[in-house]
This record gives C-alpha cells, sequence and structure tokens, in this order.
C-alpha cells in the first residue's frame, strides 16, 4: 500500500499537492492532467486514504494519542469536546487504529502513557510549554479547535467570524435592538487565560453596527449551571437585553429555564440562541434555535491529518470547517 510520499516521488510533485488532489481540494490550482496523474497512480499504487486505510496486521497497527485539554468531569459537562473525541474514535475503529486517551490532571498532562505514540491529537488550546511537552512525543501533531502555530502544526478549526456574523444578522433583520450575550471564559492554565472568539466577534460586529451595549454581556462559565446563573442575574436588571446569544447550547439550556422560572415567555417576551447544536437542543422548550457545528467531522479530519503527517506530509495545513445555522424557535 503505498503512501503519500512514494505517489509525489513517483510523479515528481509535492506530498502537499498529491494530498489536497486526493481530498477532492477544489481550491488546488493544477492542471487537469496532473489532478488524473496523481489519481490513476495512486489507484495503481493502492493507496488509501486515511479514512479507508485499514491495517490487518497488529504488529502494523498504529497508535494515536487523543489530549483533551478538559478534565472527565468538564468534557461531561460540555459535549462539544466529546463530539470531537467521538468522531475521532469512530474512524480509529473502523481503520484498526489504536487510540490513546489522556486527560488534563490538576493541570498537568502525564506524556509518560503516551511515549511510543506514533501521532497526536490536541483537542482544545494549549499553552506554549505544553505543547513543547508534546513535540518530545512526536512530530506528527494537529490541534482541533485550535491553531497554535499555522507555519509548525495542522490544525482544524470552526469558522467562528463567519458564525457569529450570521447569528447577528439573522437577529438584527428580525427587528433586535437590545442584543446580550452570556458566554464563559477559556483557560489554557490555572495562570493564562483566552479571549473567547466568540465574545471577541459579538463584541466588534455590535460595535460596528453601532449596537454594543457592554451591560448585556454576562460572562462565566461554559456549562449550563453558570447560564442558569448569569441569566436570573440578567433578569434582575431594570433593562435587560430582548435577546441573547449563547456561547454553547449548555449555557442557553440553563438560561432558558431561568427565563422560564421569571414566567417569561420565549420568544415572544425574550429571544434566545445558542451555538453548537447538542442532541438535546431539539428538545428543549420550545425547541433552541443554534449554530450546528459539525464537531464529529472535525474530529474525522485530524485524524486524517494526522495519518497523512504519519504518512510524510512536512507542509501544515489548517482545515476551516464551515457551520450551519438551525432555526427553531426561541427567536420570533
Amino acid at each position: 500500500m503505498a503512501t503519500l510520499k512514494e505517489i509525489a516521488k513517483k510523479i515528481d510533485v509535492s506530498i502537499t499537492t498529491v494530498s489536497r488532489v486526493l481530498n477532492n481540494d477544489t481550491s488546488l490550482s493544477v492542471s487537469e492532467d496532473i489532478r488524473k496523474k496523481i489519481i490513476s497512480t495512486a489507484i495503481k499504487m493502492d493507496y488509501k486514504t486515511p479514512r479507508n486505510r485499514v491495517r490487518l496486521k497488529s504488529s502494523n497497527k498504529l497508535t494515536i494519542a487523543i489530549v483533551h485539554w478538559y478534565n472527565i468531569h468538564e468534557e461531561i459537562d460540555d459535549p462539544y469536546y466529546m463530539q470531537i473525541r467521538r468522531g475521532i474514535e469512530q474512524v480509529s475503529i473502523k481503520s484498526n487504529i489504536n487510540t490513546v486517551l489522556i486527560y488534563k490532571d490538576n493541570g498537568e498532562y502525564d506524556l509518560n502513557t503516551i511515549a511510543g505514540v506514533n501521532g497526536m491529537i490536541c483537542i482544545g488550546k494549549f499553552s506554549r510549554t505544553q505543547i513543547s511537552s508534546f513535540e518530545s512525543v512526536t512530530n506528527n501533531i494537529v490541534f482541533v479547535d485550535s491553531s497554535p502555530n499555522e507555519d509548525v502544526f495542522d490544525s482544524v478549526v470552526i469558522d467562528f467570524n463567519t458564525a457569529v456574523r450570521d447569528v447577528l444578522q439573522i437577529i438584527i433583520k428580525k427587528g433586535y435592538k437590545r442584543i446580550g450575550y452570556i458566554g464563559g471564559i477559556e483557560h489554557v492554565s490555572s495562570s493564562v487565560k483566552l479571549g473567547e472568539k466568540r465574545e471577541l466577534v459579538f463584541r466588534d460586529y455590535l460595535y460596528q453596527k453601532g449596537l454594543i451595549n457592554t451591560k448585556f454581556i454576562h460572562v462565566g462559565k461554559f456549562s449550563s449551571e453558570s447560564g442558569y446563573k448569569l441569566m436570573k442575574e440578567a433578569l434582575k436588571a431594570k433593562t435587560r437585553a430582548e435577546v441573547y446569544f449563547c456561547a454553547n447550547d449548555a449555557i442557553a439550556i440553563g438560561a432558558l429555564r431561568a427565563i422560564h422560572e421569571k414566567g417569561l415567555k420565549v420568544p415572544e417576551e425574550i429571544g434566545l440562541f445558542g451555538f453548537n447544536n447538542n442532541h438535546t437542543s431539539k428538545y428543549t422548550y420550545p425547541p433552541l434555535s443554534t449554530v450546528h457545528v459539525y464537531t464529529e467531522f472535525m474530529g474525522e479530519q485530524a485524524l486524517n491529518s494526522v495519518l497523512e503527517k504519519i504518512d510524510g506530509r512536512i507542509i501544515p495545513i489548517k482545515k476551516v470547517i464551515p457551520t450551519k445555522i438551525v432555526n427553531r424557535a426561541t427567536l420570533k
């Protein structure tokens, strides 16, 4: 079974060109003759894409480490990262690839448990010190939901700019003027916190539209409990937002409970919009309008990338995954 490197050498093109052609990258500028030659050579050399690659001999089985920036309890509270991991594991099982899962424990990672792995998929955000320690284990590293160094590492991320702007455009078109935000703070370590991308885009877009009101911005944690508490506080104010955009569905579900307890009707008296489209979102009352994120597909693409790195691809690739608006019943 051929590798990308062997195919590239046979045709005398770059490994990246071979990879992008075989992954149907329509944005690649390459002649049709070269494209056909790559595909036909891959077929003749029995190349298998990462999704379809099956390694039957246990002695040749790959082992991929999945490094999670959450601990086990945090993952349960926010299923976004759990679904990414599930996408990795599902394709790994089909492809006869071993996976080793490592969670953060008291802010640290026990890298001794993943010594000798062929590659590593890091889900979440990590500090420079943590990333350096990962490089001591393997150079075949792919990041999901962050892109710490596009010149060095592969990454799979969401197009947050477009997603948040699309939501706000819908909200504004529906006539809402007082627009609120309920989100969380992200930490790469106990002492280092990040500016949350959704909040940054939210602030920037509404500032440009002359609609920003920081009194309607509430930040806590990415959990239902936090969403509940923050919405209760927001509803105590003399003036509240007419609609709230929540950074994830867990926050939105907690906020929805607080709204119901206040006796307000959704969406007649207050609107709500989530993010991620968790499995429970369509079962809330009323069903939650949200942004669908292709989480399991992100995991699949991360595994594809790390397998290409193992095959010999050197040039890093950043994959930006689009999202989709799911309009249900929490906007008027």
